[in-house]
């Protein structure tokens, strides 16, 4: 089975965020078991552009990934190059899985893979939820119903990483296959570091739907019965989000020990993760949240909005899932900090929690998105079928 992966960026550009990641990981998972996987993305990086080769294969960590020139530096990301490849190597493939949407190379290549009879799938990555279709609407909605609508249900399935992603698409758009396969974990050994029983810690991009809004309240309540708790913030700062960030720290009262680090990749975000008391994500809304699962493997306690999909972290003794709001909680006292926070070099809280609430590993995942599209066999993989797949 060839299957050629489309996605607006690709590695190294990981001031993206999580699918950056993902996707690399998918796409390799899917190669083990058996597949032909080929990436085709742009250069984009912000503002600027990656210092990649451009317009030919390269081997990008054991995937053959070609990077094509943005034709405009703007985070729509379009490629009059990208679109020609697409057009004349489309038919080359038996599936086409893009990531992302409202962009010009999951839109281009859901138009290659149409006019060549070739189905394709669809991962919105949280682009199709609730809080990410009121951004921006005064552009969303005519470019929904101009191009974005059609491209949608003109694919083979969209695919969900959970169950609060499914049912906020299935508000969007009538698609009859919606499906669900989570995101992966391979196996982390957790750091050999120090756990700092007064260390808070959020890990992510820095970007308003992450809900510093309700955080920065919440550290203030949190500073004011524990003066002494410090939180590292680590992410690469979206658009000069920090700034405003900064301003919502200038006017808390009392103002929480709040440190800024600046992006943390590989092994570092694992050390820091490990290091921690408990890991927050407030977020307004979430697809899936890998860093939740990053943090309770390295078994670090997690605090985690329900705007996100983790209600088995409170059902599975990992932490607490909380309403996102001004009174987003923490920690409530001294007392529940102390009972809640692990304080040893390996702490028994939350062991094996993220095996418990996810798969360990992304071939499973991959192999199940891809068996699920009509006309495609599992026989041209190494894997046996899925035993269930969530609708």
């Amino acid at each position: 089975m060839r299957v050629l992966h489309v996605t607006p960026t690709f590695v190294p550009a990981y001031r993206y965020g999580g699918p950056i990641e993902t996707v690399l990981r998918l796409c390799q998972s899917l190669q083990a078991a058996g597949a032909e996987v080929a990436v085709a993305t742009t250069a984009a990086d912000g503002r600027k552009d990656l210092d990649v080769p451009l317009q030919r294969w390269v081997d990008v960590e054991g995937l053959q990934v070609q990077y094509f020139p943005r034709s405009l530096p703007i985070e729509y990301a379009p490629s009059r190059a990208l679109w020609n490849f697409l057009g004349e190597h489309a038919s080359d493939y038996d599936l086409v899985h893009i990531t992302s949407t409202f962009s010009f190379p999951s839109l281009v290549a859901g138009m290659a893979a149409r006019s060549a009879g070739v189905p394709y799938v669809v991962s919105p990555h949280g682009s199709l939820q609730r809080w990410s279709l009121h951004q921006k609407r005064w552009k969303k909605v005519p470019y929904w119903i101009a191009l974005e609508r059609a491209h949608l249900m003109g694919a083979a399935g969209i695919h969900a990483t959970a169950e609060l992603e499914a049912a906020e698409i299935g508000d969007a758009i009538p698609h009859p296959d919606i499906f669900i396969v989570p995101n992966g974990l391979e196996p982390v050994a957790v750091p050999d570091v120090p756990r700092h029983p007064r260390r808070i810690v959020f890990l992510g991009r820095i970007h308003p739907k992450k809900g510093f809004d309700v955080l920065i309240p919440a550290l203030s309540r949190v500073t004011q019965a524990l003066p002494e708790v410090e939180t590292l913030v680590a992410g690469p700062d979206d658009d000069g989000e920090w700034r405003r960030v900064e301003a919502l720290l200038d006017r808390a009262r009392p103002r929480p020990n709040v440190r800024y680090l600046g992006p943390v990749y590989g092994d570092k975000r694992f050390e820091l993760l490990a290091s921690a008391a408990a890991f927050v994500l407030p977020s307004h809304s979430e697809n899936f949240g890998m860093t939740v699962v990053e943090a309770m493997a390295c078994r670090t306690p997690v605090v985690v909005s329900r705007n996100c999909p983790w209600r088995s972290v409170e059902e599975r003794g990992a932490g607490a899932w909380v309403a996102s709001s001004r009174s987003f909680p923490i920690a409530r006292s001294r007392r529940e900090w102390a009972r809640q926070a692990p304080s040893s070099r390996h702490p028994s809280h939350g062991r094996g929690s993220a095996d418990r609430c996810w798969p360990s590993t992304t071939a499973l995942s991959h192999v199940e998105a891809i068996a699920h599209v009509p006309r495609l066999s599992l026989a041209k993989l190494s894997l046996d079928p899925p035993k269930r797949r969530v609708r």
